[in-house]
């Protein structure tokens, strides 16, 4: 059977309790383990993942209350940030990052955090989907501008 893609970065792996062709059972991972195996997803894919991404590469393994508390921690500790699309990325993607357009959007996982990040852009926008407009637009100038240079 080959290797689980989202733990081929992680340093400490689920251990494998049982495995044939058709089936791998694991050991569920510790909280630190978790976090490590969170972190590592997102830097695999190298883009902010959705709450849904995230869950589905977890699914099986874990919760959804273990997956929301881990993303919790990490957003606290600053190694997470929840970007203004909902989705979550690494500390310095958010700089980068050009926001999708959603269908619907969510309250936010750290409201607290989130106002703190978004808050001000978001006030002088108006609203959030003008907020994610302005950011898509700028950062795809930039981006267009940085190629033709």
């Amino acid at each position: 059977m080959e290797e689980v893609s989202t733990f081929k970065n992680a340093r400490k792996k689920p251990k494998i309790i049982y495995e044939d062709e058709e089936v791998m059972v694991m050991k569920a991972p510790s909280d630190e383990e978790l976090e490590e195996i969170v972190l590592s997803i997102i830097e695999d894919k190298g883009k902010p993942l959705t709450w849904k991404e995230l869950r589905k590469e977890l699914s099986g393994l874990v919760g959804e209350d273990r997956l929301r508390k881990t993303l919790l921690k990490l957003i606290d500790r600053d190694l997470v940030v929840e970007m203004i699309d909902g989705t979550f990325g690494l500390k310095d993607m958010e700089a980068t990052y050009v926001p999708r357009k959603i269908k619907k959007r969510v309250r936010p996982l750290s409201p607290k955090k989130f106002r703190v990040k978004w808050g001000p852009l978001i006030e002088a926008r108006g609203s959030i989907s003008a907020a994610i407009q302005y950011l898509k637009e700028a950062r795809s100038k930039k981006l267009s501008s940085t190629a033709v240079n």
